[in-house]
């Protein structure tokens, strides 16, 4: 089966984006969000994005978000972040993604 979708927010606490399957265009996904040897949760693809209506895509409900409790992931980290259709572990394109940390360390010399 077919899988269209993005991220289009990815940061140490939230992560947003829209998974679509155009073979099964009215059912709303379920998507697990891990990182290696770890998931981090899974949630349904059921939110309304306009921007998803306005050009054609489904019902325009099928957006998600996965807020993450402060502490799960150091912002001082990198990750890789997958997003996979349950069921049948599809990545939704381009994933992995890769979270950057958002502090820097700079150790005097």
């Amino acid at each position: 089966m077919a899988l269209l979708g993005h991220v289009g927010t990815l940061t140490h606490r939230r992560i947003v984006g829209w998974a679509w399957d155009p073979d099964a265009p009215d059912v709303s996904l379920w998507v697990l969000i891990g990182i290696t040897g770890r998931m981090l949760g899974r949630c349904r693809a059921i939110q309304f994005r306009e921007d998803l209506a306005v050009e054609g895509i489904g019902t325009g409900w099928h957006g998600f978000t996965l807020d993450l409790p402060a502490g799960l992931l150091s912002p001082r980290q990198a990750y890789e972040i997958f997003v996979r259709r349950e069921g049948d572990g599809v990545h939704l394109p381009s994933s992995p993604y890769v979270l950057q940390p958002a502090i820097r360390v700079v150790r005097d010399r």
